[in-house]
């Protein structure tokens, strides 16, 4: 027994005939569970959300609390992008910075030769 109801419920597709009517069983345990026949053939069908019957009706859990804003402070500020020619120019410079690395790295070398 499921809460005083017995686990399954029986009806017939039709009284008016009944030598061609389908018996129809459903399931009072896990609703959407049936079983029907006709003669001796039968299928069953589960069309459901996987949960057993409960009296008590389902309350999930509430959300969490919402969390606070990130609060910012002077070390965290936005910027606006750079432009394309801020970026060229920016490009541009450590080229310049690379150049002179490789020219001091050479005169290096030509003072060790010179050695």
């Amino acid at each position: 027994l499921v809460d005083g109801f017995p686990a399954w419920s029986a009806a017939r597709s039709s009284d008016l005939i009944r030598a061609y009517s389908v018996a129809v069983l459903k399931s009072n345990t896990w609703p959407g569970a049936c079983t029907f026949g006709f003669d001796k053939k039968f299928e069953n069908i589960y069309i459901g959300f996987g949960h057993k019957y409960s009296s008590e009706n389902y309350s999930p859990p509430p959300p969490p609390p919402v969390f606070e804003e990130y609060t910012t402070d002077l070390e965290v500020t936005e910027v606006p992008d750079p432009t394309v020619a801020d970026e060229q120019a920016l490009l541009a410079m450590q080229q310049e910075q690379l150049e002179r690395e490789a020219e001091e790295a050479e005169m290096e070398d030509d003072e060790e030769d010179d050695d």
